[in-house]
């Protein structure tokens, strides 16, 4: 299972299109010169939804070369082959988490401040998102096709869009967040128990479409 879910992981990162790079430093400095000390928080977001993007987009270059013939072959049973593949969206979460940590600390010697607040949020959402993504996306790709799974990311796509816009315009703030949550801590933790339920929830679910396609 280690070698499948390093084969996933090369292919997220051989996938990535380079031509992306300068269309996002792009992105990132026109957020520095507009949104100040958000602009990691709100590049976070970006980042992660093209993480979760890049997560089913892997099942085109599996399609291209024919992997399912192969993969039908290996000792492995269908649900720990759909593990692997939720086990690597975790690892690919992690590297998002990263690059927003890295991406946060950069905007914030920029400006010569520093808020835990943010950095917290920032490092949620690039975790989150793309583990969201997941939970809606895949049981797709599994019981039909990756294409379909595209028509379904626009359920995470809009409301994500619409808080960046919310903050690109100043119509919000970190505070009315908190606001809205009331308790952060305890309103954190439940969304994270409730995540982890729907991930294990769609992992089934896509366990379920897999063997029934095999």
């Amino acid at each position: 299972m280690r070698g499948l879910i390093y084969k996933d992981i090369c292919l997220f990162f051989k996938s990535l299109d380079k031509r992306m790079m300068p269309i996002g430093i792009v992105a990132l400095v026109i957020l520095v010169s507009k949104q100040g000390v958000y602009t990691g928080m709100l590049f976070s977001v970006m980042l992660a939804m093209v993480v979760g993007i890049q997560n089913v987009l892997i099942f085109e270059k599996e399609e291209k070369v024919e992997w399912k013939k192969y993969q039908r072959t290996l000792p492995v049973s269908c649900g720990k082959t759909v593990a692997v593949k939720y086990g690597a969206v975790l690892v690919t979460a992690v590297v998002s988490m990263m690059l927003s940590v890295v991406c946060n600390l950069a905007v914030f010697a920029a400006y010569r401040t520093f808020s835990l607040m943010l950095l917290g949020l920032s490092m949620l959402f690039s975790m989150v998102i793309p583990v969201a993504w997941a939970v809606v996306t895949l049981p797709f790709c599994y019981w039909f096709d990756y294409q379909i799974s595209q028509y379904a990311s626009i359920v995470l796509i809009f409301p994500l869009f619409f808080f960046i816009k919310n903050f690109e315009d100043g119509l919000w703030e970190v505070s009315d967040l908190l606001a809205i949550t009331g308790d952060p801590v305890k309103y954190l933790l439940l969304s994270l128990l409730a995540l982890c339920g729907a991930y294990l929830a769609s992992l089934a679910v896509s366990a379920a479409g897999y063997c029934r396609r095999k």
